[in-house]
C-alpha cells in the first residue's frame, strides 16, 4: 500500500507544481536547464519506485532473474527495439532464466 501512497503523493505534488507554475511565472519561461531537470524528475521517480518494488526494502527480496529481465529492456531499446518488443523481451528473459534455474 505504501508505494501507491507515494505514487499518489508524487502525482499530487506534480499537479500542484504544474498548476502553481503559470500563476507564479506568468508569461515568463523557465530556463532550458530548469525545464530539462523538471522533465527528468518523473521518469527518475518511476525508476526508483520500480527498483524499490523489485529488490524490496534493504535488498532482501532481490530476485536476480527479474533484475536480468529488467536489464533486457534498456539493452533492447539500445538496439532500437520498440517498447512493446522490449517489454516482451524482458518477460521472455525472466521466464527462461526462471526455467533454467528451477
Amino acid at each position: 500500500m505504501t508505494p501507491w501512497l507515494a505514487i499518489g503523493a508524487v502525482a499530487l505534488i506534480s499537479f500542484a507544481f504544474k498548476a502553481v507554475g503559470p500563476a507564479v511565472l506568468g508569461d515568463r519561461e523557465l530556463p532550458p536547464r530548469a525545464r530539462s531537470v523538471i522533465a527528468l524528475l518523473a521518469p527518475a521517480l518511476l525508476a526508483a519506485f520500480v527498483v524499490v518494488n523489485v529488490v524490496g526494502a534493504g535488498w532482501r527480496d532481490l530476485d536476480p532473474t527479474m533484475v536480468a529481465g529488467l536489464a533486457a529492456v534498456p539493452a533492447l531499446r539500445l538496439c532500437r527495439a520498440p517498447l512493446p518488443v522490449a517489454i516482451l523481451g524482458a518477460v521472455v528473459v525472466t521466464a527462461l532464466l526462471r526455467l533454467v534455474t528451477g
